[in-house]
């Protein structure tokens, strides 16, 4: 099967939430057009697209998910320039380059971009660096820490068990306990998590065997039960 049609599907098949709003800073018009196409044909819509940083800053609303950003923009303010100011706005970005200046890079690193994107564009790589994103922008769900309200990822849940008026979250954080239901959870949770028992709810990525009765997932043995068996994929 094809690969770039598996990255596509994966992409778009997840509806738990919807599509992020992306802007792309990139002053090639053919490489801003062609990197339009390959992100709209990979589940994300794109909101806007600048050809120079002076535009976005003076246009923009901040209303968008994230921003794929040219580090090497036309005029006086570059991409990195730019990324000063997504960085303080805490919106999510990458940087699209075609420079392998190690100095620039350095820079660029110092900035903590989700990913990159070299030219010329494949498809593979536009896929994985957007894979980086739509991670970041999956709404956590906060949960008791020894020190007061914290955050988990969602992706970084394995499964979740019900122990009565207690659950016990698995992910690679550990074991965390916390007084709720486990109906209270589920309704928190992306689409990818599915009950397979009354005790249940596992994260359909990380299903590495199944069988009639049984799904393992990193180590532990989960109870399939006949009620809930329909509901997996």
């Amino acid at each position: 099967m094809n690969f770039h049609w598996i990255l596509i599907q994966e992409l778009t098949n997840l509806n738990f939430m919807p599509k992020p709003r992306l802007v792309i800073l990139e002053d090639e018009f053919f490489a801003a057009d062609h990197l339009r196409e390959e992100v709209e044909a990979l589940g994300f819509y794109v909101q806007a697209v600048f050809d120079n940083g002076e535009a976005f800053l003076k246009e923009t609303d901040w209303d968008f998910d994230a921003a794929l950003v040219d580090i090497f923009l036309s005029r006086d303010l570059t991409g990195l320039d730019v990324a000063k100011h997504l960085k303080e706005r805490k919106k999510p970005f990458l940087f699209i380059t075609a420079n392998q200046d190690s100095a620039t890079l350095k820079t660029a690193a110092h900035l903590a971009p989700s990913a990159y994107i070299s030219k010329p564009f494949k498809t593979n790589d536009i896929a994985a660096a957007l894979e980086m994103i739509r991670h970041q922008l999956v709404p956590k769900i906060r949960i008791r820490g020894k020190s007061g309200v914290d955050e988990i990822n969602p992706n970084d849940i394995w499964f979740i068990k019900s122990d009565r008026a207690y659950i016990e979250i698995y992910s690679y954080q550990g074991k965390i306990v916390q007084r709720r239901l486990l109906n209270e959870i589920q309704e928190e949770l992306p689409d990818t998590f599915v009950r397979v028992h009354r005790s249940y709810i596992i994260n359909q990525e990380y299903m590495e065997e199944r069988s009639a009765t049984q799904i393992q997932i990193k180590g532990h043995s989960i109870p399939i039960s006949r009620s809930y068996r329909d509901n997996l994929g």
